[in-house]
């Protein structure tokens, strides 16, 4: 009797799990798409970070000088907080004065491998992701590794007309038969690699 993929309605896109930046192991990034809410949890060196706790800011200045009309052109960045005043200094005229700069506001999360998918607030590498005869083949988290595991090992796969699944998504080397058993493979290694 031939499988038939049913879907299980998994939230994909709850957690992302990632590489811990500090220790290397599987952590867990909650609430990804709003930095504000965003946290890093890593069970094996108890890092706990906070998507607020990388947001910084840039003070720019671009004004001419009140006494000599001199253009004036400054930035300072990676502050921690807003600035309400800046000191300016006219390099032509040696005045002085204090002005409220336009401010920037930016995440400081830094992507660390290129070429890998990484989560939106902290840059951490997905976890589940390796190379698949030339493309990056990869999964968010676990519910979204046994989606796919379900998906691609069913020999009946139906499609419901009023809206798209992920795993209708899905790259097309990821549902071609030809690499079935291969996909099956390196999900199951993904599988026993987090317990």
């Amino acid at each position: 009797m031939k499988k038939r993929y049913k879907q299980e309605y998994f939230n994909y896109h709850e957690n992302t799990l990632v590489v811990c930046p500090d220790c290397g192991e599987d952590a867990m990034v909650k609430n990804e798409h709003s930095y504000q809410q965003a946290i890093l949890e890593c069970r094996h060196c108890d890092v706990k970070k906070s998507g607020l706790d990388l947001v910084i800011y840039k003070a720019i200045i671009k004004i001419n000088c009140p006494v000599c009309g001199h253009h004036i052109h400054n930035e300072q960045g990676n502050l921690k907080g807003p600035p309400k005043n800046a000191s300016v200094h006219c390099k032509e005229c040696d005045s002085r004065f204090h002005i409220q700069p336009k401010v920037e506001k930016y995440l400081n999360s830094k992507v660390r491998e290129e070429g890998l998918i990484h989560d939106q607030v902290f840059g951490c590498s997905y976890y589940f992701q390796e190379d698949f005869k030339g493309k990056l083949f990869w999964a968010r988290n676990r519910e979204h590794l046994l989606e796919m595991e379900n998906y691609v090992s069913s020999d009946l796969r139906t499609r419901l007309p009023y809206r798209m699944r992920m795993v209708e998504k899905l790259p097309t080397f990821i549902k071609e038969a030809k690499n079935r058993d291969a996909i099956l493979k390196i999900l199951q290694k993904w599988k026993n690699s987090y317990k």
